[in-house]
């Protein structure tokens, strides 16, 4: 059993940028992390879930060796906008429905050249990792999850697959040849039709598309069966 803690338990890492951890993961994504890659490839979302997501969940892609497709020569190519699974390694977040944040050691590499000690604590390390940003992104689309889970347990109550029902419902594309998840994680596209729609001007920062998205979301579930707050 891992030791669960939280952001005051003694805990350091050291990375040494040996590239193990970046072979035989599953790193997903989510909308924010998504929209901070593509601006680091100078591409649109969509571009980027198309190219760089795997077809069956919002996943990194990887080569045929199993390695992250942005590991190169050990070292992250896109390391300035890296996902949260990354940036929090080798620790593993957990968020509760009653937001209660826990966090726990992952198994590493046998061959990992990182250096573990208790030289601070994990709130230190979130914020060497620069990782908050992305953490409050993350709790804010959970809460939409949540939301539509919580309108569908309406609709379908003592339903044993109601999460699997309210993936499917959040995920259902209109688009006949890309996965439904890919269409809610393009950000652009979304908040372009949703910025016409209202006569507001699109937003230029991260954090304000976010935003926006978050809010385009929000109109969305509010028309659903059982979706208003």
């Amino acid at each position: 059993m891992c030791e669960i803690m939280d952001r005051n338990s003694l805990f350091s890492y050291h990375c040494n940028a040996c590239g193990r951890c970046c072979v035989n993961k599953r790193i997903q994504t989510n909308p924010y992390e998504v929209l901070r890659l593509a601006r680091n490839l100078g591409i649109k979302t969509g571009e980027f879930a198309r190219k760089h997501l795997e077809r069956e969940g919002p996943y990194l892609r990887v080569t045929p060796e199993s390695a992250c497709i942005f590991l190169y020569n050990k070292g992250c190519s896109v390391h300035q906008d890296r996902p949260i699974a990354c940036r929090t390694y080798p620790l593993g977040r957990w968020v509760s429905s009653k937001y209660e944040e826990t966090y726990r050691q992952l198994e590493p590499h046998p061959e990992s050249e990182g250096v573990y000690g208790q030289d601070g604590t994990i709130g230190q390390f979130l914020l060497e990792q620069e990782v908050l940003p992305y953490l409050e992104a993350a709790d804010l689309y959970q809460a939409l999850f949540y939301r539509m889970f919580d309108a569908l347990q309406q609709v379908l109550p003592l339903d044993s697959e109601l999460p699997v029902k309210a993936q499917a419902a959040l995920f259902k594309s209109n688009q006949a040849d890309a996965p439904g998840f890919m269409e809610w994680l393009d950000v652009d596209a979304s908040v372009e039709v949703y910025c016409k729609e209202h006569g507001i001007a699109p937003p230029d920062t991260t954090m304000a598309i976010v935003d926006v998205h978050i809010q385009a979301i929000d109109q969305w579930l509010n028309k659903q069966p059982g979706g208003t707050p």
